[in-house]
């Protein structure tokens, strides 16, 4: 059988086009192509979480070292740590559940201070970066603390108003005074006295007493008593210079003074009960003071703060000297209260309150010192008063009206200090101008001779002020508003440095408030 020249020539040119045509359509054919890229991400992506978990270990370590560190470090640089501060360091990390890690520890020490700094870091084995050449990441943590006791100057300003006797009030802010006043004196020690605490009560009065009287500068007018007053402009600046003249408040009867009576209580003590207790640092002494304390009286806040925030000015310096040369000083408290340029230095006051401020009341300065115008005969005790309104002399022994008064020119006019320690107002004027007859004159004594020298507005505008100047120059003032209603409240919120430094108490929350404040005084500092 025979095949045609055609047949034999498709039949040697079918293979070459049919292997061609394979090829084409293998390149053509793109099945399996997002299996490969879908391989390809997972690859990455499994790359990507794996460094994600590595770093997240890496972070959770270093945050448990880090914590691990403050820890250790707060602990070991606490003044009160029996324990060598190298060991307690190294013991947190004991205890701790790390393991592997290089810990070094660096620990200064001097008398009233404790530094303690630390670094440590710990490697970790990584689980998906070690496919890119990282085997190990290294932790590091970094810290240090510090207590350092400064030399802290404290005054203690508290109200002894008569509202302080209702509900215990007293004898919760006692046992929390009390509380913050062994707290304070456990950071002395017995070469090296750090802390001194004034304690300085007001009511209606701030009673100066004996031992701060010695030493800084009183009007003269009388010495029965040590209350003193200050004018608005006194509160613009911390300083009460002991050489300069304070005021007294009178030694008057204001208690009776619209009853018809001899003198029968003194406006201000005569006595140290609750005087200012200056610059002390024995235990003795502080406690009893505030154990002495009773309740009574208006309040004065604003008198309190004054002598609170003077008793830290450094212009007080000369006053606290003269004390320690008459012993009733600690030695080791010279040269204080330190300038406030002074490094290290604390000045603080803590200014408490269960009330508003009150009026304020002092004899008016034209009847307070020098002659009266009752006039005394020495030799026969007889006396007559001088009328204004009649340019005349009522003589009282037998109700005469002459030029001049009885006994003449050895008539020696009465000190007025003299007449407000014998009478009440009404009596002054009664016993002296009812019967004569110048009206004007008896209403003046009865009515207008103790006058209200400061309101409850003028007294809270002093107290701003006062404040005010104390913030500015770098004295840390705390307040505590004990139960004390809103505008007490107020001028708390504003006295305070910070809103962090004011407290509102009630019942056994104000011993809350002062632990509060001598933790803050002594607490521990993370520097780093």
């Amino acid at each position: 059988m025979f095949r045609s020249a055609d047949h034999d020539k498709s039949t040697h040119q079918s293979g070459p086009r049919t292997n061609a045509h394979r090829l084409d359509a293998f390149c053509r054919d793109d099945r399996g192509t997002v299996t490969i890229f879908a391989l390809m991400m997972f690859v990455l992506m499994l790359a990507a979480g794996g460094i994600a978990i590595d770093v997240m270990r890496y972070e959770t370590q270093r945050t448990q070292l880090q914590y691990t560190l403050d820890r250790a470090v707060l602990a070991a640089a606490s003044l009160s740590q029996q324990e060598d501060p190298e060991t307690v360091v190294i013991d947190y990390f004991a205890t701790s559940g790390l393991a592997n890690y290089r810990l070094d520890v660096d620990v200064e020490e001097g008398l009233n201070y404790r530094r303690v700094s630390a670094a440590v870091e710990m490697d970790m084995q990584t689980y998906f970066m070690n496919m890119f050449g990282v085997s190990a990441l290294t932790s590091p943590a970094r810290g240090a603390a510090e207590e350092r006791i400064m030399d802290i100057e404290v005054s203690m300003v508290l109200d002894i108003s008569g509202s302080m006797g209702w509900s215990n009030k007293l004898r919760n802010m006692r046992n929390a005074a009390n509380d913050f006043i062994d707290t304070m004196l456990d950071l002395n020690t017995a070469g090296d006295q750090q802390v001194s605490l004034s304690i300085i009560p007001y009511n209606s009065q701030v009673n100066t007493g004996s031992t701060l009287a010695s030493v800084f500068t009183l009007s003269t007018e009388h010495d029965e008593s040590t209350c003193t007053r200050f004018d608005p402009a006194d509160y613009n600046s911390t300083a009460i210079n002991p050489g300069d003249t304070i005021e007294r408040i009178a030694h008057f009867d204001y208690r009776y003074q619209y009853s018809y009576t001899t003198f029968r209580t003194p406006h201000c003590t005569t006595s140290d009960y609750a005087a200012i207790l200056p610059w002390s640092n024995d235990a003795g002494d502080l406690h009893g003071l505030v154990n002495s304390l009773h309740a009574n009286g208006n309040t004065a806040i604003d008198l309190g703060m004054r002598w609170g925030v003077g008793l830290l000015d450094p212009v007080a310096q000369p006053a606290l000297s003269s004390l320690i040369d008459a012993g009733e000083v600690d030695a080791d408290f010279e040269g204080r209260p330190y300038s406030y340029e002074e490094d290290e230095v604390l000045k603080i006051v803590i200014l408490m309150t269960d009330g508003e401020n009150t009026s304020q009341y002092d004899v008016a300065q034209a009847y307070k010192r020098g002659p009266s115008t009752v006039y005394r005969d020495p030799e026969s005790g007889r006396t007559s008063a001088y009328l204004p309104n009649y340019d005349l002399y009522y003589w009282h022994h037998n109700g005469s009206y002459r030029y001049e008064p009885y006994g003449g020119a050895n008539a020696v006019p009465i000190p007025w200090t003299e007449l407000w320690a014998t009478y009440s107002a009404r009596m002054l004027a009664g016993e002296y101008y009812y019967y004569a007859g110048d009206w004007d004159y008896y209403y003046n004594l009865r009515y207008d001779a103790i006058e209200r020298y400061a309101g409850p507005n003028e007294a809270d505008a002093n107290l701003r002020n006062i404040c005010d100047a104390a913030n500015e120059a770098g004295i840390i003032v705390f307040t505590i508003a004990f139960e004390a209603p809103t505008r007490g409240q107020n001028v708390m919120q504003h006295c305070a440095t910070t809103p962090a430094h004011y407290y509102n108490a009630e019942g056994i929350e104000i011993s809350e408030a002062f632990a509060s404040i001598a933790t803050s005084i002594n607490q521990l500092r993370l520097i780093q």
